[in-house]
């Protein structure tokens, strides 16, 4: 067994290894004042476009939770230099009008009133095309204004390179690795890499994103049309990175649904990503903003039972809404429901009669 394990090890040829920081109990991962919740549905822009300030500023896609200003896979290596000059324009621009447009909202969908008074933004962060281009970034003035970076086909083989690339970023700007390679078929290598990516950077990763399209491509497929991804091998893989990445710490974003005449199977998806606790889910056109925040939106009386789970004088074990509640077990899961409500708000499913505090 010990040879099979020794070879299975060395099928990696990793230039910093981890393993022997794997103990019974692992440091958390360092918590930051944004809730990852508040991705919602995230829009990648190319950085060639002109009207991602108009976006940031919010007089495009008022309600847009987050976007990714993208320098890889969306800008042809003819248009790098465009999208890079675009991107300091940008930057410089938002510069003028820090002031104004300074915090990220915790909250889409605010009313006019509301936004005048509290000035919002989504969440900006951006996708490098490699870790050289990466430190290219860290030097740009007013690069601090980004909330954070994407970083493409992060695994063991590349993650030193992304160590060394974030090393000149500010310690509170936040990381998105995405898992797209072939690598994270291997359960081995999964594990080793939840251990290296607490360790690896000063910066809070904020979650991780799953690359449905590019783990398909390792596959020599493509997402079919009629079914949603976890009737596919990519769902199947989705559900081990679940269950590798989580239990240390870390938050998941779904994969892409690039069907924009398949809204049924949208939804069902969509039902799917949250009932997993999945963050956030990528979107390709406005159109999907709104069903990605409906299906984020919480039941009045899911969030009830949360509450009474949370309760500084619940029982052990209890009954509510025909349901046994036990905070011992439940208690994570009700503080991700209060987390998600504050973010996408409630629905009435007409089954409790409590009352929307937010």
């Amino acid at each position: 067994m010990s040879d099979m394990l020794n070879h299975e090890s060395n099928l990696y040829h990793y230039t910093q290894s981890y393993a022997h920081l794997i103990t019974e109990r692992h440091e958390m991962v360092k918590l930051h004042t944004h809730h990852p919740y508040q991705l919602g549905a995230s829009l990648y822009m190319p950085a060639t476009r002109q009207d991602i300030w108009q976006v940031v500023k919010r007089d495009k896609l008022p309600t847009i939770n987050s976007i990714i200003i993208c320098l890889e896979d969306a800008v042809s290596h003819n248009d790098v230099n465009l999208a890079l000059a675009r991107l300091q324009t940008l930057l410089h621009t938002w510069a003028d009008h820090a002031d104004s447009i300074n915090v990220p909202s915790r909250k889409a969908g605010l009313q006019p009133e509301q936004q005048a008074h509290n000035p919002t933004r989504p969440l900006v962060f951006i996708r490098p095309r490699n870790p050289a281009m990466l430190q290219q970034l860290a030097d740009y003035a007013h690069i601090d204004l980004i909330d954070g970076f994407v970083m493409p086909k992060v695994d063991m083989c590349s993650l030193s390179d992304w160590r060394m690339a974030c090393q000149n970023l500010s310690n509170d700007q936040l990381l998105m690795p995405t898992l797209e390679t072939a690598a994270f078929f291997n359960p081995h290598h999964n594990q080793e890499l939840a251990i290296g990516f607490k360790e690896a950077f000063s910066q809070p990763i904020f979650a991780l994103r799953i690359g449905g399209n590019d783990l398909f491509a390792t596959l020599r497929l493509r997402r079919p049309k009629n079914s949603i991804v976890y009737d596919t091998p990519i769902g199947t893989l989705a559900y081990q990175l679940l269950g590798c990445f989580v239990p240390h710490g870390f938050y998941l974003t779904a994969p892409v649904f690039e069907y924009l005449d398949q809204p049924t199977l949208f939804m069902q998806e969509l039902t799917r990503d949250v009932s997993l606790g999945l963050v956030g889910k990528t979107v390709i056109h406005p159109s999907q903003i709104a069903l990605v925040q409906q299906a984020y939106c919480v039941p009045l009386s899911t969030l009830d039972e949360a509450q009474a789970i949370l309760h500084s004088e619940a029982k052990a074990v209890f009954k509510y809404n025909n349901t046994m509640l036990e905070p011992a077990t439940h208690r994570a899961w009700a503080a991700e429901i209060v987390n998600r409500a504050e973010v996408f708000g409630t629905i009435d499913d007409g089954n409790s009669d409590y009352s929307s505090l937010l």
